[in-house]
């Protein structure tokens, strides 16, 4: 799977103390949560239930550390990593165990796949990236002959003496299942090292691994972003219940190359060099983030059916596919994680405005706790009109989104509504549909679109932009404040 998830795997926390048992005695459990940006390329989030503000800490550091540590072993980009030394060498006489873990689990995968996954599809990638920086879609002579390049080995690891000897001077790109393995692996350390820790998420750029006691008491509730209705506060596909284990999801619309008037997935099959086209998203379930990201993966590239039985040959693992199409198939037990599938509701009457919004909550002064987030729109008098977000998973903490909750703090309905959802900081897009919180439209006319970001002892912005949305199509941005980076905004001539 990617470095950076396609689909947006959220996943939904809906108390911030629970009580649990332990030797006989009743402990109170707390969540603590941390967020943060630029590991492996993309943000992590952790969530320690513990009954010990330390063993949280002690957790996140433990955790951060195993991570960087099998950074510098399998990092594709760091050219000191010891994946890098191996290509820029030739060989390794004495190759770390990590290394070796994951050049034969690439390499079982790539022959149970049929080929369907490779590590090697980095040469693919820079041909289309190229292709579209030209407009000119790459010439079946330049791809046949990457795929049959990329077909051979890159690695031979002797049977005897443990050495790796690199058959390839192009570097593999170990990203997917090299993350989904890091994943593993930290949550393990945890375990291994905290012994206060009663349960842990992990989630790194939308690949997730839980164990243990959830927040709730009961499951981890992770929502799956419908693919085709791809907007962060859309509606999600599904959301499921997880005792533990691991869930990864790839899709084809996050990321591409656009050539002329054509998208093209990022996703390409290894064995024609040309982009997936067939399945639009996939959501797989498994033992392990590792399992999980290679066939998220695989699933996006193979035809349906065959990625169905090679899921089916894997203890554990469940599938969720949807195709361009629309077409959803899944495997036998995937739906006994299915706790919900929500409804989406339809307004009575044609909206005549929209607007896109895309918003980066990445704070300008560093902070690594998820932060609290809530974008609404109201008129030009401050009255509510829509709330298109809130994410945050601590009830007690909602006050200090000062501006959203003294304008929405009377109506229990709407906050009990949305203050469920937590979400990893970073960039998302927003969609308004042009209808008030009842699901009345709206008329045209001028409407601020308000940001509002706050951090557990940090930074706290609030910031509106006055669109005017009606006769003609409008943009403005929100500048960047303390607690975000700002908001690019858009609103639709009214149709």
């Amino acid at each position: 799977m990617k470095l950076v998830s396609a689909l947006a795997v959220a996943f939904a926390l809906a108390a911030s103390q629970i009580a649990a048992t332990h030797d006989s005695r009743a402990l109170s459990l707390r969540v603590s949560s941390f967020h943060h940006d630029g590991i492996l390329g993309t943000s992590a989030d952790f969530k320690f239930v513990t009954s010990s503000p330390n063993a949280a800490e002690s957790a996140e550091r433990t955790a951060l550390a195993e991570i960087e540590r099998l950074r510098t072993v399998l990092s594709s980009w760091d050219n000191n990593s010891e994946l890098a030394q191996l290509f820029q060498k030739g060989k390794l006489d004495h190759p770390s165990a990590e290394l070796v873990a994951v050049l034969n689990q690439y390499s079982m995968w790539n022959a149970r796949s049929g080929k369907a996954y490779s590590a090697r599809v980095g040469d693919l990638t820079a041909a289309w990236k190229a292709a579209a920086a030209t407009g000119t879609a790459p010439s079946s002579t330049v791809l046949s002959n990457i795929v049959a390049d990329i077909a051979l080995p890159a690695w031979r690891i002797d049977a005897q003496s443990g050495a790796i000897i690199a058959l390839s001077t192009h570097r593999p790109d170990l990203n997917s299942l090299g993350k989904g393995f890091i994943i593993d692996r930290a949550l393990q350390a945890v375990r291994d090292s905290v012994k206060d820790i009663q349960g842990a998420l992990i989630n790194i750029g939308g690949d997730v691994h839980v164990w243990g006691t959830a927040p709730s008491g009961a499951a981890w509730h992770i929502a799956v972003a419908n693919p085709q209705q791809h907007a962060d506060n859309a509606t999600p596909l599904v959301q499921l219940a997880l005792h533990g284990g691991a869930v990864s999801s790839s899709g084809d619309y996050e990321r591409g190359f656009t050539i002329g008037t054509t998208h093209y997935s990022h996703i390409i099959d290894p064995r024609t060099g040309r982009p997936a086209s067939e399945v639009a998203g996939v959501t797989v379930i498994a033992p392990t983030n590792a399992i999980a990201n290679v066939l998220a993966t695989t699933l996006s590239v193979l035809p349906v059916d065959s990625g169905m039985t090679l899921v089916r040959s894997v203890p554990g693992a469940e599938a969720l596919v949807v195709t361009s199409s629309g077409h959803s198939v899944q495997t036998p037990g995937f739906a006994a994680y299915i706790e919900s599938v929500p409804v989406v509701a339809h307004a009575e009457t044609k909206a005549v405005l929209a607007a896109k919004l895309a918003i980066d909550v990445n704070p300008t002064e560093r902070n690594r706790h998820p932060p609290y987030v809530a974008v609404w729109i109201t008129d030009t008098m401050g009255v509510h009109v829509r709330t298109l977000a809130f994410w945050g998973d601590k009830p007690k903490y909602l006050h200090e989104m000062s501006r959203w909750w003294g304008l929405n703090h009377a109506d229990m309905q709407l906050v009990d509504a949305v203050t469920r959802a937590t979400r990893p900081a970073g960039k998302y897009s927003l969609e308004w549909d042009g209808l008030d919180q009842k699901g009345t439209a709206v008329a045209a006319g001028p409407y601020l679109f308000w940001l509002e970001v706050a951090f557990e002892d940090g930074a706290h912005s609030a910031k509106s932009l006055m669109l005017s949305c009606g006769a003609a199509a409008s943009s403005g941005a929100i500048p960047a404040a303390a607690a975000f980076t700002g908001a690019e905004i858009s609103c639709g001539a009214a149709k």
